[in-house]
């Protein structure tokens, strides 16, 4: 067995890709609980002050995934394609000892 390294780069890719199209739909979503639409008001202003703040921080709660989520389908994008580099780099090393 040899000690190869390999990464599947299409599936980092294709999960990257799916990460970012889910902290998208996640900001989304946070911008829409942050509106705080939960009716036409209570009685209770109380009531109705904590049910908005409730609202907000699960807005900042859900905009925080989002962005992590960004973030690290940028991180795997980032590390796939140094890696890709470096493969194509260490292939040209390989072409060129053979040509010597």
């Amino acid at each position: 067995m040899a000690d190869v390294v390999s990464i599947d780069v299409a599936g980092v890719r294709a999960a990257a890709r799916s990460l970012q199209e889910s902290a998208d739909g996640a900001g989304g979503l946070a911008w829409r609980v942050g509106q705080c639409q939960f009716g036409n008001g209570l009685d209770d202003p109380g009531r109705e002050r904590a049910i908005r703040e409730g609202y907000l921080r699960l807005a900042r709660a859900i905009g925080a995934f989002a962005t992590g989520s960004a973030a690290v389908a940028r991180g795997l994008v980032e590390t796939v394609d140094a890696y890709e580099a470096r493969d194509a780099a260490n292939a040209d090393d390989v072409v060129s000892l053979g040509t010597r």
